[in-house]
């Protein structure tokens, strides 16, 4: 999702935006007392997102994992930042834990894909990566790239220590360490027409 717009005001309580963003007929992040309004993601965008859904999915059908793969729908609470945010895809392999029993919002995913765009690619790599970091259930956080084949996948190998995997080619797996499979490229760019939209 791209970053659109702020709502202006005082600083919200996460509360407030969780009660605010029920009505709402649009998606929003809380980043510390600020909402931001998203805006929808691009054709390309969308149709990665939905293809890392069914090719992780059945990736976890066919190992018998008892792991679930989760679209854009459901929120992620860094408590350290104070922020709320919606990931492109994540994957949670335990019970969920709900931030303050809320259904909405979980702290607790365990591998966690963001599908770049021109206007969040620098947020996403920099500081949306710091904030994951910071719960202890992350293991594995995976960067997509919508202008050409490439995937990029950090692992947690121990605390501040992350090793990185990389597939540039349409013909490349990306191997996918936190939950033992491999997605081929072909499967996350399934049907992309155009690179450049």
């Amino acid at each position: 999702m791209m970053v659109a717009e702020k709502i202006e005001k005082k600083a919200f309580t996460l509360e407030e935006y969780l009660k605010l963003e029920r009505k709402a007929d649009f998606k929003s992040e809380y980043v510390d007392g600020e909402i931001v309004r998203m805006a929808g993601g691009s054709p390309n965008h969308t149709l990665i997102s939905s293809n890392v859904l069914r090719a992780v999915g059945n990736a976890l059908e066919e190992k018998g994992s008892n792991c679930r793969a989760l679209g854009s729908d459901l929120k992620v609470y860094f408590e350290k930042f104070n922020r709320a945010a919606y990931p492109d895809f994540m994957v949670v392999c335990s019970d969920y834990e709900f931030h303050n029993d809320r259904k909405d919002i979980i702290t607790n995913p365990l591998l966690v894909v963001e599908v770049l765009s021109k206007s969040t690619e620098n947020y996403d790599r920099g500081k949306k990566f710091q904030q994951y970091r910071s719960l202890p259930s992350l293991r594995e956080y995976v960067l997509i790239d919508q202008k050409e084949p490439k995937v990029e996948a950090w692992y947690k190998v121990e605390e501040n220590l992350w090793k990185i995997s990389n597939a540039i080619k349409l013909e490349d797996s990306i191997p996918l360490y936190s939950i033992d499979c491999e997605i081929p490229l072909k499967n996350i760019y399934r049907l992309l027409e155009n690179f450049n939209q």
